[in-house]
């Protein structure tokens, strides 16, 4: 019988999505560049790596797992109320503020 080739796990990465780079690397896609043949068809990944912050470009054979998709990360944000936008926990006076409980900071 013939068996039937699924196509590689890196043609289904898009932009956004968060990806298991290597054995142990969470990274975030920031964009893609299309191969020669195929312009449409990512070959390399230009990722985030979501601990370090560190931004380089990954062939897509190095892809092992899509962890998450940005349309399942939307969902997740739109299904729990609780988790607020990422500008709630960016390091701002007034995001300060809310953490510590204070309404004001006093200059004294």
């Amino acid at each position: 019988m013939h068996e039937i080739e699924e196509d590689p796990l890196f043609l289904q990465v898009k932009s956004r999505d968060t990806v298991l780079v290597g054995e142990d690397e969470i990274c975030k896609v920031l964009s893609f560049v299309g191969g020669a043949r195929d312009p449409l068809a990512p070959t390399l990944f230009q990722v985030a790596n979501v601990d370090t912050g560190e931004i380089k470009f990954v062939h897509g054979e190095e892809v092992r797992e899509i962890v998450s998709t940005y349309e399942q990360e939307v969902q997740k944000r739109l299904e729990s109320p609780t988790e607020g936008p990422i500008t709630n926990i960016l390091p701002t006076v007034e995001n300060y503020e809310k953490k510590i409980g204070k309404k004001e900071l006093s200059g004294d």
